[in-house]
């Protein structure tokens, strides 16, 4: 009886289009998110902090006795490195709730594409952590250079590489949360993903490792918000990283049509 429904909804979604259906569930997924307090906190969080981390770094350089070299859109991008704990909560939050609740059940028996359920989750966080990572930073930028009494330069270009970086990472944990299923496992290991590598950067001076370590999501996105590094460009940096998120959101619809049928 079931695979009978399930074949009905399948014909039903190629008959309408799938772009309808995909339509359909991104407004569906909209509405679940903005309905919900844990939201709007993940956002503030992720602006107090990012705001907060740039204001305080640049107060320590202000009151420092040698004269400081950072720019307040470098503090910006420390800051936003640090405030994307926020967003990836947010991401998390977004698919791991369902699971906790058993709301997925119904997610999944509205639209038996699993593909369009999580790309439309995945669009959704990105429609959301975008503009709020942009300004998060943008407002960081703005503080620091309010303390240190500098200049702006490229403002807008950190904050859109940041805002750029934040939406990619947080995509990836809506894949992650997919595969875990657990918000606690889904933070956790995000976390250990994003901040895990550069503490081994700095304590493994090994050719081979540090290669690898630099084409992890947490390389790529330390270089997509500085805007250089060693090895590639911002541009290679946004396509690696993307390609990390596009295929960790793969195996997450791997996953939800093995256990969740």
């Amino acid at each position: 009886m079931t695979t009978t429904i399930l074949t009905a909804r399948h014909a039903d979604a190629v008959r309408v289009g799938w772009s309808t259906v995909l339509g359909r569930t991104l407004g569906a997924e909209w509405t679940k998110l903005r309905s919900v307090r844990s939201t709007y906190g993940s956002l503030l969080a992720a602006v107090v902090v990012t705001v907060g981390i740039a204001a305080l770094a640049a107060w320590a350089a202000a009151t420092d006795d040698q004269p400081t070299q950072a720019t307040a859109t470098q503090l910006a991008g420390f800051g936003a490195s640090l405030g994307q704990f926020g967003l990836v909560a947010l991401a998390a939050l977004s698919i791991t709730v369902e699971f906790a609740t058993g709301g997925i059940r119904t997610t999944l028996a509205a639209t038996p594409a699993r593909w369009v359920v999580l790309t439309a989750k995945a669009a959704v966080v990105a429609a959301i952590t975008f503009p709020a990572g942009l300004v998060a930073t943008a407002l960081a930028a703005l503080a620091g250079s309010a303390i240190l009494g500098i200049g702006t330069d490229g403002l807008l270009a950190v904050s859109t590489r940041s805002a750029a970086a934040l939406t990619l990472t947080s995509m990836l944990v809506v894949g992650l949360g997919a595969v875990l299923r657990s918000a606690a496992g889904t933070i956790t290991t995000a976390v250990a993903v994003l901040f895990t590598p550069p503490i081994l950067g700095v304590l493994v001076s090994n050719d081979v490792v540090t290669t690898v370590l630099d084409h992890l999501p947490a390389g790529l996105t330390t270089v997509l918000v500085a805007g250089t590094g060693a090895r590639y460009g911002p541009g290679v940096a946004a396509l690696l990283l993307g390609a990390w998120a596009v295929g960790v959101l793969a195996v997450g619809v791997i996953a939800l049509h093995r256990r969740d049928p």
